[in-house]
């Protein structure tokens, strides 16, 4: 498991999110221009990750609203399954305030030391 850095997270949501562009073929700075979903908006599903995740006792079904006002994309991550110490978490996300939702599946475990590291 590896704890990669925020720009690796936005990769990962960006492509996980629809792009068709291969990360091998197309600088980071393209990928993230093409995505619909911003900075902000990353930050904001982040969060909401980190209120599931660091929550004592979050089980299956937990959910957590976000929103970013400054570019009207919003949506909710919600605890999907949990096992050996990892959660899995689907964002269903709203760019722009789009109509058609993003669905995108992350899962995190936690290390011997406590901290939750991104994991898929």
């Amino acid at each position: 498991m590896l704890n990669p850095p925020v720009f690796l997270s936005a990769v990962v949501l960006a492509l996980a999110g629809g792009l068709a562009t291969p990360l091998a073929a197309a600088p980071l700075s393209q990928i993230l221009a093409q995505s619909p979903l911003k900075p902000g908006d990353f930050d904001a599903m982040r969060a909401a990750e980190r209120a599931l995740y660091g929550a004592v006792g979050t089980r299956s079904g937990s959910s957590v609203k976000w929103s970013n006002p400054e570019t009207s994309a919003h949506g909710a991550v919600k605890v999907t399954g949990s096992k050996g110490g990892c959660l899995s978490l689907r964002h269903t996300a709203f760019p722009g305030g789009a109509s058609a939702a993003r669905k995108i599946d992350r899962k995190f475990c936690k290390s011997a030391s406590g901290q939750w590291l991104l994991s898929e």
